[in-house]
């Protein structure tokens, strides 16, 4: 994790998440102040959690924060964080990234758009980016799963 290059507008989601996990943690086993997380039960309501998975998936091509999901929702980052993890059993920055790569996969291996506009339109800044998180997905290049694909 400590490699990402966090500049990188596709990490700035992961980045404003473990920034909270960091203060919580740090709040939570360094301050003199008691202070304990209320159970999270229920996650986002029905519609909420329609709205803002709706709208991940029409902004997926641009730089997407904690700031602007929770924002989408009504609630605080953190609270935010913590209802959408009880919804989905993963974290925002995560579902952001699985969507992206569904996204990825479906545009290299069934359509004939470049792989630089691909990256771009699944919200990568740029093509090494992009290759490096489909081979870590899929073991192999976009150029190779596009071959394969096309058998």
């Amino acid at each position: 994790m400590l490699a990402n290059d966090w500049r990188q507008p596709a990490n700035q989601l992961t980045l404003s998440a473990a920034s909270s996990l960091l203060l919580t943690h740090l709040i939570q086993h360094y301050s003199t102040v008691q202070w304990r997380l209320p159970t999270v039960t229920g996650g986002l309501a029905p519609g909420v959690k329609r709205h803002v998975l709706a709208w991940i998936d029409a902004h997926l091509d641009q730089p997407l924060t904690l700031a602007d999901l929770a924002q989408q929702a009504g609630l605080s980052e953190f609270h935010f964080a913590r209802m959408f993890r009880q919804s989905l059993n993963m974290a925002p920055h995560q579902y952001v990234m699985q969507q992206r790569m569904a996204k990825a996969q479906n545009l290299i291996c069934h359509s004939a758009l470049p792989l630089t506009e691909i990256a771009l339109a699944c919200g990568f800044s740029s093509p090494s980016h992009f290759s490096h998180r489909v081979k870590a997905a899929t073991g192999l290049t976009p150029s190779q799963l596009r071959a394969a694909q096309r058998g």
